[in-house]
């Protein structure tokens, strides 16, 4: 936690604005759309917004939250209008969304505008993409403490929101946050990795399953548990992978040539943190790095396990290898 609580004086939580509505497909490509076509400086209080987007206002709350949350939106504060986010555009410093890396991959423009790469969430890159801005943003305290400071794999409902809270109340300079807000963030997260069985009678659109379910990282055991998967991830590319762990080298480890194993696994903000990565599925990557075209190298010596950079090669240059191979092979048309 000794990363949290660095820049915990900066940190301004987010633990509400869903509506307890979780992420949905067509959501992003929906809103990027209206956004790009109509002008309008705030989509998301037109009166027509309503009957344009085809939601209450609850899920209209809910949408203009993870378009902001997961990158995709910016807000301007002082003129209270939204952009969609390209390579230029950065974010506000309210919403306090943390881009992966630079926004030359990770942007709206890129997914969904014209000749994008995944408009329809089609890929599972993008939607590892889209996991590892939630869970790196340390305002999103639910997300961040799930994936980064919680060690356990098990635990039930009442034990997540109350060590949750516990965290919550050892930083005095965060506001209060009302039990009944936690236990609402905490099922929203839920259902956005592990969604929910449909009951008797139970109207379809409140079941659609969010698309982190595809992830696959929680699982449900129970009606009020929720286990972590934690170990391979099938459908984690080694590129999107290469372009996480040089986003977390960047900003974690950025004056050094090298990067131990167990601070790429174990470190919040890590690739075996974020994507729940055990020590074999690291060194099963660390493998297929050492014989791809990236210039890292894979350093076993005297008990040492650490990726080094190749001579002559920056941090800069192999992240912009990795966007091009992402876009190359990820997407391929």
């Amino acid at each position: 936690m000794r990363y949290f609580e660095s820049i915990s004086l900066d940190v301004r939580p987010v633990m509400s604005g869903h509506d307890t509505f979780a992420i949905r497909y067509g959501w992003s490509k929906k809103v990027y759309d209206r956004i790009q076509k109509s002008g309008l400086p705030n989509v998301f209080s037109e009166e027509d917004a309503i009957a344009y987007f085809g939601v209450g206002k609850n899920m209209l709350n809910a949408m203009r939250h993870w378009s902001i949350y997961l990158g995709f939106v910016s807000r301007d504060s002082k003129s209270h209008s939204y952009h969609n986010t390209t390579e230029r555009i950065e974010l506000d410093k309210v919403s306090k969304v943390r881009l992966p890396s630079t926004s030359q991959l990770y942007n709206a423009k890129q997914f969904f505008g014209k000749e994008g790469l995944d408009p329809y969430l089609e890929s599972p890159s993008t939607l590892w993409l889209m996991h590892w801005t939630l869970a790196t943003n340390p305002s999103l305290l639910t997300y961040y403490w799930f994936f980064n400071i919680n060690t356990k794999s098990d635990l039930s409902r009442d034990d997540f929101i109350r060590q949750l809270k516990e965290f919550i109340d050892q930083f005095e300079n965060f506001s209060t946050v009302s039990d009944s807000t936690i236990k609402k963030d905490v099922d929203c997260f839920i259902l956005n990795y592990s969604g929910k069985k449909r009951k008797k009678n139970e109207d379809v659109e409140a079941t659609i399953e969010s698309p982190l379910t595809e992830l696959q990282l929680l699982t449900r055991p129970a009606q009020n548990q929720i286990r972590a998967s934690r170990g391979k991830k099938g459908s984690l590319s080694l590129h999107v992978f290469t372009y996480c762990l040089l986003d977390f080298w960047q900003n974690h480890n950025p004056n050094s040539g090298t990067l131990a194993l167990e601070m790429a696994t174990y470190d919040e903000c890590s690739v075996g943190r974020v994507f729940m990565l055990d020590d074999e599925a690291m060194v099963d990557y660390a493998e297929k790095l050492a014989i791809s075209d990236y210039p890292i190298a894979w350093v076993q010596s005297a008990g040492i396990r650490q990726f080094q950079l190749k001579d002559g090669y920056s941090l800069a240059d192999v992240i912009k290898l990795s966007i091009d191979n992402v876009k190359t092979y990820d997407y391929q048309r």
